[in-house]
């Protein structure tokens, strides 16, 4: 099944892995404070505008609406969601808290070094910088909508967007890229290992779906 899972959702998972084998070299080259520097000249207005707004789609209580979307049509689609979201961001959490408490966010790590822009109205976090939380939690919620999808070009789209959403974690100088990488992975992990537990057979309660509740009701 998990060969069929990542064919079937090589939209997704293979331009992820091509990002991925990119990175690596250059996270062994570069140090990430020189990475930071040079992703953080590249700014203007828009993107100010843009990352601000959309690095709110990886916070926790985003979840709520997809979430109820899916219960809708389908409980397992909703509890899958709804599990592999919470269970790695609490693995990140768990990371953060227990050994990378003091690691210095970027805002903190240049504030007598060099001066960073830094986009107005953002509230800027000095700790627990390892590993990225709204990372984790954007590629869970974007790989189990792919996962759930069954047209290519919308997990696809669910790449792109969780690249953006984690992208300006980076771009908002709240995380070093190596940050949202292993956030990315451990969103991405998580999310494959539930999908393997979840879907690998049909039982009765996966059926269930608050569409067919209330077509019940009607019948009634």
């Amino acid at each position: 099944m998990l060969v069929k899972t990542l064919k079937n959702n090589a939209f997704f998972l293979l331009p992820y892995l091509i990002v991925l084998l990119i990175l690596i070299p250059i996270f062994m080259l570069y140090p990430k404070a020189g990475i930071h520097l040079w992703i953080n000249q590249y700014h203007s207005p828009f993107f100010d505008w843009v990352f601000r707004y959309l690095t709110f789609l990886g916070d926790g209580l985003f979840i709520i609406i997809p979430a109820l979307i899916l219960l809708f049509f389908s409980l397992r689609h909703a509890v899958f969601l709804v599990t592999a979201y919470f269970s790695t961001g609490l693995v990140t959490q768990l990371l953060k808290r227990l050994f990378f408490e003091d690691a210095p966010r970027p805002s903190k790590y240049f504030q007598d070094l060099s001066p960073l822009h830094l986009v107005e109205g953002v509230k800027m976090f000095g700790g627990r910088s390892f590993p990225s939380g709204h990372s984790t939690s954007a590629f869970a919620l974007f790989l189990c909508l792919a996962f759930i999808s069954s047209n290519r070009y919308i997990k696809l789209m669910c790449f792109i967007m969780a690249c953006l959403v984690s992208f300006s974690r980076g771009y908002l100088s709240q995380h070093f890229l190596i940050d949202i990488f292993a956030g990315s992975i451990i969103g991405s992990l998580g999310t494959i290992a539930f999908y393997l537990l979840f879907y690998h057979d049909d039982r009765s309660w996966h059926s269930w779906s608050m569409q067919k509740l209330y077509n019940n009701d009607r019948k009634v």
